[in-house]
């Protein structure tokens, strides 16, 4: 079986939908992807609430986006997992991350379905955590791992990129599980979906990858990079916005 059936068979309802959406637009190229399709069910065998995707923006002007409804990590169970080509694998925990150099940044995340929302976001930069797990110097790429089975490649060019955040939290306070809780990304010049949310793995290697998302539904792009086009901000209700490609700074 080949990954992209695999992936078909084990990305849980929501991820389904869409790729069936794909094959029946048969193009191969879409601004506006469709949102998953529900139902789901609102909490998993154990009874533990999950984390679902959402079609209207929440208080954060987000929409939830799940690869897979997953039950919320616990943060004092949560364990970032470092392998590949570092000096030596290990784990990290939460409160690893939280002694590392904080910053705080408000950026524009912008989906490819078209909408965006501007967040202030906290965390710290790349660099940092680069420090800790000391990379050998082959690596030139890190493959990021989430607890709902998503992954993705990410070059060290771009996470070394200025304005890129690994978030720890939203406006002063901790992530919420809908939006990547306890560790996400933040990549303002991608797509939102190379945000990378809800982390558990990083792992350093020396080539890219495709990503699930592009492996899966080939309308999207490897690299992620915003397009010039329209974009309609959540938090700017009615109007439709004109943007030259890249990150947002305008507004």
């Amino acid at each position: 079986m080949d990954r992209r059936n695999f992936l078909g068979r084990t990305a849980g309802a929501g991820a389904v939908a869409w790729a069936g959406a794909a094959r029946a637009l048969g193009k191969p190229r879409l601004l506006c992807p469709p949102s998953p399709a529900g139902p789901f069910p609102a909490k998993d065998s154990s009874g533990r609430h999950l984390i679902i995707p959402t079609d209207k923006p929440d208080e954060f002007n987000l929409k939830v986006m799940e690869f897979n409804p997953i039950a919320a990590p616990k943060p004092e169970e949560w364990e970032l997992e470092v392998a590949g080509l570092v000096e030596r694998p290990f784990r990290l925990r939460l409160k690893d991350l939280q002694s590392l150099a904080a910053v705080t940044q408000s950026s524009r995340l912008k989906c490819v379905q078209c909408w965006s929302a501007r967040i202030t976001w906290n965390g710290f930069r790349a660099q940092e955590l680069l420090k800790i797990i000391m990379p050998k110097p082959s690596a030139t790429w890190m493959r990021v791992d989430s607890a709902d089975l998503y992954y993705d490649f990410h070059s060290l060019e771009d996470l070394l990129h200025p304005h890129t955040l690994f978030a720890l939290g939203m406006y002063g306070k901790p992530l919420t599980p809908e939006h990547g809780a306890p560790l996400r990304l933040v990549l303002p010049f991608k797509y939102g979906y190379k945000s990378t949310k809800l982390i558990t793995k990083i792992t350093l290697t020396m080539h890219g990858g495709q990503g699930v998302v592009a492996d899966t539904w080939p309308y999207y792009s490897q690299t992620g990079d915003i397009e010039a086009g329209y974009d309609h901000p959540f938090d700017f209700p009615g109007l439709t916005k004109k943007i030259s490609g890249g990150e947002i700074l305008e507004y």
